[in-house]
This record gives C-alpha cells, sequence and structure tokens, in this order.
C-alpha cells in the first residue's frame, strides 16, 4: 500500500512538473507572439506615419493653383448655408423643368412657375454646370421670350431665379459665386437682409470683417427693387474703390507671390505702412499672408503700389517684403 501510495505521489508531481512546464512553454509562446504582433504593429505604424509625411512634404512641394483654392473656398462656403437664417433672408424662387429643353430654346416649360416675375433672369444648373438665362413673359407654367439656353437640359434640371448681384457695388464676380454658393441669388434676399443676417453673410463668405454692412449691400438691393432709401455715398466710394483695385489682380505676379484665400489671411495690419483699409486693398488684390507679402520683388513691389493706388514708392520705401519675411518667420 505505501509502494502504491508513494507511486501515486510521484506521478502526481511528475504530472504536475509536465503541465507547468507546458504552461510555462505556452506563456513563452504567446509572450513571443505578443511581441512579435507589437514590434508588427509598430513597424506598420512607422510606415504609415513615414507615408503620411511624406504625402505631406509632396503636397507642400506641388503647387497650389489659384482654381485650386477658389474651388475649396467655395465649397467652404456652401457648406455654411445652414448657418444662415433663410427664414429671414427667404429662398430664391426655384422649379424642376417639366421636359427636356434644347440649345437655342426660346420657352421652357416647369413645374411651377407661378412664383417666377413676368420677367427675370435664373440659373438652369444640372449636374453639368449652370448657365444663366431670362425671359420676358409666361404662359401658364412655361416661360417665354428665353434666351441664354447654350446645350441640351434635361428634366432635372432646376431653374433658379437669380439677379446680377455684381450690380450691388462691393459684390465682385467671386463674391456672387460665394453669395450664390450660400443660396443667395436675388436681390430681394439681399434686401431682406438685418444686422444679424449681414454679420452672418460677412462670415460665411470670408469677407473683409464689416464690409456687407459698410458696402450697404441691402439698401442697394432695396434701391434696385424700386424702394426709397437712401445710402451713405462716402461708403459707396469706398466700395468703388475695392472693386477698382479687385480688378487689377491679374496684373500681379501670383506665380512669384503664391496664392492664398481669406481662410489663410493673417494681420498684415501688423506692418508699419499698411493700416485698415491699404490691408482691404491688399485682400481685394488677392494679398492675404506675410508668406505673399515677403516675396515681393522690385518689380512686384511697383505692380501692388499702382494697383492698390498708394503713394508711389510707399510699399518698396516702407519695407513691406523685409517685414514680411520676419513676421512669417516668427509664426513658425
Amino acid at each position: 500500500a505505501k509502494k502504491a501510495k508513494a507511486a501515486e505521489e510521484k506521478a502526481a508531481k511528475e504530472a504536475e512538473k509536465k503541465a507547468k512546464a507546458e504552461a510555462d512553454k505556452k506563456a513563452k509562446e504567446e509572450a513571443a507572439a505578443a511581441a512579435a504582433a507589437k514590434k508588427k504593429a509598430e513597424e506598420e505604424a512607422a510606415a504609415k506615419k513615414k507615408a503620411e509625411e511624406e504625402a505631406k512634404k509632396v503636397a507642400a512641394a506641388k503647387p497650389v493653383t489659384k482654381e485650386a483654392k477658389k474651388e475649396a473656398e467655395l465649397e467652404r462656403v456652401k457648406s455654411r448655408a445652414e448657418t444662415i437664417d433663410f427664414k429671414v433672408l427667404g429662398k430664391a424662387t426655384s422649379s424642376e423643368l417639366k421636359s427636356e429643353v434644347k440649345k437655342g430654346a426660346t420657352s421652357i416649360e416647369v413645374a411651377d412657375a407661378s412664383k417666377f416675375a413676368e420677367t427675370g433672369s435664373a440659373a438652369l444648373m444640372d449636374d453639368r454646370g449652370s448657365t444663366v438665362i431670362s425671359w420676358t413673359g409666361k404662359d401658364g407654367n412655361a416661360l417665354t421670350g428665353v434666351s441664354g439656353i447654350t446645350r441640351v437640359y434635361g428634366k432635372a434640371a432646376v431653374v433658379t431665379s437669380k439677379d446680377d448681384l455684381q450690380v450691388i457695388k462691393g459684390i465682385g464676380p467671386f463674391i456672387e459665386e460665394k453669395l450664390n454658393a450660400l443660396g443667395i441669388t436675388t436681390y430681394r434676399q439681399i434686401a431682406n437682409m438685418n444686422a444679424k443676417l449681414e454679420e452672418q453673410v460677412n462670415e460665411a463668405i470670408e469677407f473683409f470683417p464689416g464690409r456687407v454692412k459698410r458696402d450697404q449691400w441691402a439698401n442697394q438691393a432695396k434701391i434696385l427693387l424700386g424702394e426709397d432709401v437712401k445710402l451713405d455715398e462716402k461708403a459707396l466710394k469706398q466700395a468703388e474703390e475695392l472693386e477698382r483695385v479687385a480688378a487689377k489682380a491679374e496684373k500681379i505676379d501670383f506665380a512669384t507671390l503664391g496664392v492664398a484665400s481669406a481662410s489663410d489671411r493673417d494681420d498684415l495690419q501688423t506692418i508699419k505702412g499698411i493700416g485698415p483699409f491699404i490691408e482691404e486693398k491688399l485682400n481685394a488684390l488677392g494679398i492675404f499672408t506675410f508668406e505673399q507679402v515677403s516675396k515681393m520683388t522690385p518689380k512686384i513691389e511697383e505692380e501692388v503700389n499702382i494697383a492698390i493706388e498708394f503713394f508711389p514708392g510707399r510699399v518698396k520705401r516702407d519695407e513691406w517684403a523685409k517685414q514680411a519675411k520676419q513676421l512669417h518667420k516668427d509664426k513658425k
């Protein structure tokens, strides 16, 4: 009996020893596998980070075109439509085509023409783009005396009332595009702007702070609609001056300066010699950053000086480029 018991105890110890050895072996294998997995994950993360850094370098090295900046800006503006109070502003009259229209068509039938004016203009849009059309009459749900249809539009196309917003002083071609992207296409909508909406729209279209109010867009639109209101002529002259400056942008060497938008804006008034209105002029021209100003050559300094209608030689004499270079360096 003693021998049997001893044998059992020995067998139990050996089994325990064997189980422990197997458990230790398994634990080591699992630890090794975990370590290998961790190493692989770290290598993959490092590779991903390296690839992202390389992509950033490539993106940074790739020149940003003015058109690409413009499209990105319009997309940002469009995404802010929900911040605008269209209950007060109102929405432009809109209706789908009832049937396909051919290039050069002189009448178009829409689903509901009741809210369109007897004569007017509109944007005809589909997924391929848009064109501005006008009409001189209505017949039921048909707009007649139509002009401006440059290609075929299917029945899914939409007709949306659209006025020439550039008639309003302070609104240039790109600002009009931004307003349209936001959903503002008519004089009536602009005339409906109150102080809060002026601020909302100003911010949404990334315009110089306070410009919508100062340029009196609402009152200008009311006058265009036949309402009797008065305007601040001094403020209008400033708006006209900024329009003249903006029109000279094509004469500036942006291939050298680089392209920027309102979202990239630096406080250019930090540069000695640049006051509030001069900064607005530079922004109207398309110059928003220290980096752009720092890249001015003597020729560009002269181009900018003339474009912003500044005292001859002031840009060069005040050393804007030198100041901007240091300010840009300090930002990094």
